[in-house]
């Protein structure tokens, strides 16, 4: 199965943390909308929680978690060389 440009590129994210939540899950969105809709989909699938019960609240402090994601530096130049040169 192969993927888009988008689902390989996640530029934004959100801890499950930060929203409130005792959960070390991370939700990863091309866009801020697509985190947030996501997001939610995670709290009602992985927290029980009834979409009757998300709030105003809830939803504005999703939008307001909603970070740029900053991928980790490689650890040396060698890094961005490909691996296959080393066989």
């Amino acid at each position: 199965m192969s993927q888009s440009y988008e689902n390989c590129i996640q530029l934004f994210c959100v801890r499950c943390k930060d929203v409130g939540l005792d959960c070390n899950y991370t939700i990863y969105g091309i866009n801020e909308e697509t985190v947030a809709d996501n997001t939610i989909l995670h709290l009602l699938e992985h927290h029980a929680i009834n979409p009757n019960e998300m709030t105003t609240c809830m939803r504005l402090k999703i939008i307001d978690n909603v970070r740029v994601r900053h991928p980790p530096l490689p650890k040396s130049h060698r890094s961005y060389n490909n691996h296959f040169s080393e066989y």
